[in-house]
């Protein structure tokens, strides 16, 4: 039973010294007496690697490496301590949970923040660090005691802390006793069964790696020393303090200086034999640094002020500023890579620490993977996101939240709720998953609709006006629709099944326990422990070591954290709300425990939690301002001042703040000094933000103590590094040059220089990686357009006569391309289940066609119904296309009724407007809903195409009115509209507002046809169908009312300039005046004003003339194959706006050609001029 100190400074050799002491007693005596090499937990996988690899060591029985917690599981297991159900975070978070609802109404100060989100992570991070300290639930007692007799302040607030605190963990500690064992308690339960175990009676022990023990790591090795044989401690400090010697509070050596001296006192008070220390390095220099003396500068000097410079150049350190952290880590991949392929290393002799890892995991991930480097991230990640524990989440939800569309698909998306049947392929499900969510989507199924057993009905969606002849079960579907429906029913079912027999068994549970039993059957009747089995070696296969220890681990961690809750909460009555918000809570505390599966891979890891000692070359990155050193945060249970009352108590606590900083700067001179070979210090100008970054006052001590030292400035923009050699760096790997070839390649073809090394780099990728280099710069020669098809492409897509609806011709000439997508691939937007202006626009129009043909019917005039009357026969139509539209959307929810009835109001006004516009008006309605095309009241428009192709134009017109008059008979055409419209010569011109014109060619060419007699063209009209808003400030007389709504619904378009058409329009309009119903005004001496919208005869029919060229024309260069990528632009307008198919047709200003088809505004009289140059062309 003796103590001996190893002491010495950074790189002195101890943990050299323990193991070389470890293998010298292997070689004397093979098998004899346990030697343990006890280290930190962080430390013990390589200090595994060092003991059996670089010690010479093959294989052993005798020596073993352990930590505090894996040498209590060691002596735990013979001795018999584990017979304690064990338990964790999760366990302590929900019993504290229990104890906060029981126990609340006492808390004087916690009572109010116990249903804080997070709030018990707190409790257990503060019960942690009490139980480390050695502190009870008396304890805090006694101090808050102590507290109130010395304290020179009010100690209310911070009394009271303490009471609730001693409430809570007292109750905590009653419900552990003697039946649970915490993390917390594995090592006082080790101190105590230390005396009993016959491995550590006789066995040697070397403790190193450490910087100090907390209380509960004391009491172990006191009792290893009075049990072992003999106890060797590891320190980091310069010379022994023993006696009354003690460094400051300041000194870079305090804290393992004060460690020191509690271990001697702990080996004086337990009459333990303490050696002379053996004092590091016994002669020469420090070895770690033994052949550079500018490390051994940095080592020497490091704590002292001011430091000596260090008067040479050296290549050993190297400073870094980077434009940014992804430049930061792109210039470790291109150095590390030069040093692995230039100087010999091996990627296990580099290490890449950083301060906080999560600053930048995401970078390493990509960047290292694109350079193509094998690296191991030295960090716990959470399991929450795997796919085991989002099925388990977003199945609850479904339960929770009625069968939810997000949460229904995020369960599916796991790919575990499902899986192939006999027959189908993994691809083949996924199809049909896609599938099933377009239908769900598109019919708006949720809740009950998954489980009521009614099959589900498919059918594409025909359109309002068809299913207002026959309802849906009455259309005969297609053979591809009934077994479209068989495959969405079969798949509804194997989705439903498994997801309802959860939310029975559920229902049914009570307790904690029933609810963990359905939860395991239902993962159980998936077959899941199978599963991620299969999918681990898949991972394996395809050479994912790490992914596939995540699938191997993530089940078990489960199943343990459902026993705890069943332990813990096991009888306890649970709603289901509790249960899921338990479980959340639990697999948010999930983390993979995972090693690095390959020995030679790069380490990546945090300054404070990863360990390793004596690595050739060290990359230490973000020494940024506030980022290192890092500035003390307060965000637990006891603010700074508080803990400084309670350390005057004499209560153990963590560090201070102060003392935190300390500590912090005795970890950078731990890392800063752990590269044997070469150190690169690096910090970011900006954050990925933009934000701006100040390096750390850590840069300029570095500077002060080697005035020679390189620093260089990195980026990933190629073009700002003027040393053509430097960018050589960005060619060191082949994936990563390809893109940076690209990107030169890009400034050269913009006229810019670019280095020789480029075009080398290019033919090398060009004659190594061939099919790679063409993907990657097929970029630059990227010309964004498409080519005109074939003629026999052109054919087989539209064959040689087409049927097309003027909106048709209007989105050609809006863009070619869109045409293609949606007429010639047939591409269409993801059906939702929601009400769009498509659909109300196409409820407007038949429910008001209805109302005309009820009029019509029963042999009433427009003019001679009474508003109410007009408001009951609008709101009938409604109610019967309701079940009708969009798959019974309006019958869905309460908001959909409400929305029913503000429709009913809406047709109604319309309605009532267009009886008192009949009243005031000499035209009335001939035809409603006038269809011309095959099988129609009126034939197509026909086009022979100079190419011979045949065209038929079809088409719905909503309303034609006629009235006599003594030119004969006259006819008007109106649109009903849901958005204010207005007629612009330009939009005619420009071919993008042809239908109006088209309607009203149809009509005048048909006349006699349709109503016996020629007739002659009297305008083209919009009526916008809309319930307007009035501003007053107060109630209106009912005729003023009246008269204010009428002018809101005057049409806009245009009429014929002849006064008796316009009378006939408008029988109330006075000698001069503006009308209320029609987009004219008459001035005093009897002409139009200028803001009328009239036309004469002659340029109403050279506008009909223009229309049926340029629907010839656009008819010819669709069948020729026309499908370029060519929107216009109008002012602020582009076809692009509200155009589906961008994300096909990938337009881009920025890429070539990228330019809109600008549309300019010409002279009015100049696009008379070409309108009336264009020509008439026939009818066949």
């Amino acid at each position: 039973m003796a103590l001996r100190f190893v002491l010495g400074r950074a790189g002195s050799g101890k943990s050299a010294f323990c193991l070389e002491e470890i293998r010298r007693r292997l070689e004397q005596k093979p098998i004899g007496e346990p030697l343990i090499y006890l280290v930190p937990q962080q430390m013990s996988f390589q200090a595994e690697y060092e003991l059996t690899a670089k010690s010479g060591v093959k294989g052993t029985m005798r020596a073993q490496v352990f930590s505090f917690r894996r040498l209590a599981w060691k002596v735990l297991q013979e001795t018999g301590g584990l017979s304690r159900i064990h338990i964790d975070s999760i366990g302590i978070k929900m019993a504290l949970r229990r104890i906060l609802d029981k126990r609340g109404n006492e808390l004087r100060v916690f009572g109010r923040a116990a249903n804080r989100l997070g709030f018990t992570d707190q409790l257990e991070e503060m019960y942690c660090e009490l139980t480390r300290n050695g502190m009870t639930a008396e304890d805090l007692l006694h101090h808050k005691e102590a507290l109130i007799r010395h304290s020179v302040e009010e100690p209310g607030f911070l009394a009271d802390k303490l009471h609730d605190m001693h409430i809570i963990y007292g109750e905590l500690e009653q419900y552990l006793a003697d039946r649970y064992l915490d993390s917390e308690h594995y090592l006082p339960l080790l101190a105590e069964r230390l005396e009993h175990s016959r491995y550590i009676q006789g066995a040697e022990i070397w403790a190193d790696g450490f910087d100090s023990f907390t209380p509960q790591e004391m009491a172990v090795l006191r009792a290893l020393l009075l049990y072992a044989d003999h106890l060797t401690i590891t320190l980091t400090l310069d010379k022994p303090y023993d006696g009354e010697t003690e460094p400051d509070e300041l000194h870079l050596f305090y804290s393992t200086a004060v460690t020191y001296r509690n271990l001697l006192t702990l080996a004086k008070n337990s009459a333990i034999h303490v050696e002379v220390p053996v004092l590091l390095p016994q002669a020469g220099l420090l070895p770690r640094f033994a052949h550079d003396p500018a490390l051994t500068h940095l080592e020497k000097w490091y704590d002292r002020r001011p430091a000596a410079p260090y008067p040479y150049e050296t290549d050993t350190i190297r400073l870094v500023a980077a434009a940014h952290r992804r430049a930061e880590v792109e210039g470790v991949a291109q150095r590390a890579l030069a040093l692995v392929r230039d100087q010999g290393y091996r990627w296990r002799d580099i290490a890449v620490l950083v301060r906080d890892i999560k600053d930048y995991e995401h970078l390493f991930m990509t960047v290292f993977q694109d350079y193509q480097i094998p690296f191991f991230l030295d960090e716990k990640r959470p399991m929450i996101h795997h796919p085991l524990t989002e099925l388990i989440r977003s199945a609850l939800e479904v339960i929770r939240y009625n069968w939810r569309y997000e949460s229904v698909f995020r369960c599916i998306k796991t790919e575990l709720l499902l899986s192939p049947v006999e027959g189908e392929t993994m691809e083949d499900m996924r199809h049909s998953v896609d599938r099933l969510e377009n239908y769900v989507l598109a019919y708006g199924i949720e809740g009950y609709r998954w489980t009521d057993g009614k099959r589900w009905i498919y059918r594409a969606y025909r359109g309002l006006d068809e299913n207002a002849v026959q309802t849906a079960a009455a259309i005969q579907r297609s053979e591809g629709e009934e077994r479209i429906e068989v495959k969405l029913n079969e798949l509804r079912a194997r989705v439903a099944r498994p997801l309802q027999n959860l939310e029975e068994s559920l229902k049914k549970a009570k307790t904690a326990r029933n609810m963990c039993q359905a939860l395991y059957e239902f993962l159980i009747s998936l077959n899941i422990p199978k599963r991620l089995e299969a999918w681990s070696e898949q991972a394996k296969d395809a050479g994912r070591p790490e992914q596939a220890r995540e699938h191997g681990q993530v089940w078990q961690a489960l199943i343990a954290m459902m026993d705890q809750i069943v332990e813990v909460m096991g009888e306890e009555k649970m709603e289901l709300d509790t249960f899921a918000s338990v479980i959340e809570a639990g697999m948010e505390s999930l983390t993979f425990a995972l090693v690095p599966p390959a020995l030679d891979q790069m380490l990546v890891g945090s300054l404070d939690r990863t360990r390793f000692a004596n690595v050739p070359c060290v990359f230490i990155l973000g020494i940024n301002d506030g980022i290192i050193p890092a500035r003390p945060s307060e965000n637990g249970m006891l603010s700074e001042h508080e803990r400084e009352l309670l350390l005057q108590t004499g209560m153990s606590l963590s560090s201070s703040s102060r003392r935190k900083l300390m500590e912090e700067e005795f970890m950078l001179y731990r890392a800063l000094t752990s590269a044997s070979h070469k150190l690169f210090l690096s910090y970011a100008l900006a954050d990925e933000e933009g934000k701006g970054l100040l390096p750390s006052g850590l840069i300029k001590r570095i500077k002060d103590m080697f005035p020679k030292v390189r620093e260089e400035f990195i980026t990933t923009e190629v073009s700002e590094i003027a040393d053509e050699a430097a960018q050589l760096a960005f060619v060191a790997n082949p994936a990563r040059a390809l893109s940076y070839v690209s990107a030169q390649l890009q400034q050269w073809q913009r006229g810019y220089y670019i280095a020789p090394l480029w075009w080398d780099a290019y033919n090398w990728l060009q004659r190594e990686y061939p099919e790679r280099q063409k993907q990657v710069t097929r970029g630059l020669f990227y010309y964004n357009q498409e080519e005109h098809l074939q003629e026999q492409t052109s054919r087989q897509l539209y064959g040689t006569k087409i049927r097309a609806s003027v909106s048709r011709m209007e989105r050609f000439q809006a863009c070619p391309f869109s045409h293609f997508a949606s007429h010639g691939l047939k591409l269409r937007e993801r059906e939702l289940y929601r009400l769009e202006a498509p659909d109300i626009g196409q409820l407007f129009h038949t429910a008001l066609k209805m109302v005309g043909e009820h009029i019509k019917a029963h042999g009433l005039e427009w003019g001679s119904l009474e508003a109410d009357r007009m408001h009951r026969l609008a709101a009938e139509q409604v109610e019967t296309l309701k079940p009708l539209l969009q798959k019974e959307i309006l019958l869905s929810s309460k908001r959909n009724h409400y929305l029913t009835y503000k429709l009913k109001n809406v047709v109604g006004r319309a309605a009532v407007v267009l009886g008192e516009q009949a009243r005031r008006s000499k035209f009335t309605p001939r035809a409603l809903e006038l269809a011309f095309g095959p099988g129609a009241e009126l034939p197509p428009l026909t086009f022979t195409l100079p190419n011979g192709c045949v065209m038929e134009l079809i088409g719905r017109i909503d309303r034609v009115d006629g009235a006599e008059s003594s030119q004969g008979l006259l006819l008007r055409v109106i649109d009903y509209k849901s958005s204010a419209t207005d007629l612009a010569i330009e939009d005619v011109y420009f071919g993008l507002s042809l239908q109006m014109l088209t309607y009203l060619d149809v009509v005048i060419s048909q006349a006699e046809a349709l109503f016996g007699q020629a007739a002659k063209p009297a305008g083209i009209l919009y009526f916008h169908i809309h319930n307007p808003l009035l501003n007053g400030s107060g109630p209106l007389p009912d005729e003023k009312l009246k008269n204010e709504i009428q002018k809101r619904f005057k049409m806009k378009g245009l009429v014929v300039e002849d006064d008796e058409i316009v009378r006939l329009m408008d029988s109330e309009l006075d000698v001069s005046g503006s009308s209320d119903i029609i987009p004219v005004a008459i001035k005093k001496n009897g002409e139009f004003a200028s803001r009328s919208k009239v036309i004469s005869v002659e340029r109403l029919d050279q506008l009909r003339r223009y229309t049926r060229s340029l629907i010839k024309e656009i008819g010819q260069r669709i069948t020729d194959g026309d499908v370029a990528i060519d929107p216009y632009r109008h002012k602020a307008r582009t076809a692009c706006t509200y155009c589906a198919y961008k994300a096909v047709c990938q337009f881009d200003p920025f890429i070539k050609p990228g330019e809109f088809r600008v549309l300019r505004d010409e002279d009015k009289e100049k696009i008379w001029q070409d309108i009336a140059a264009r020509g008439e062309e026939k009818y066949e």
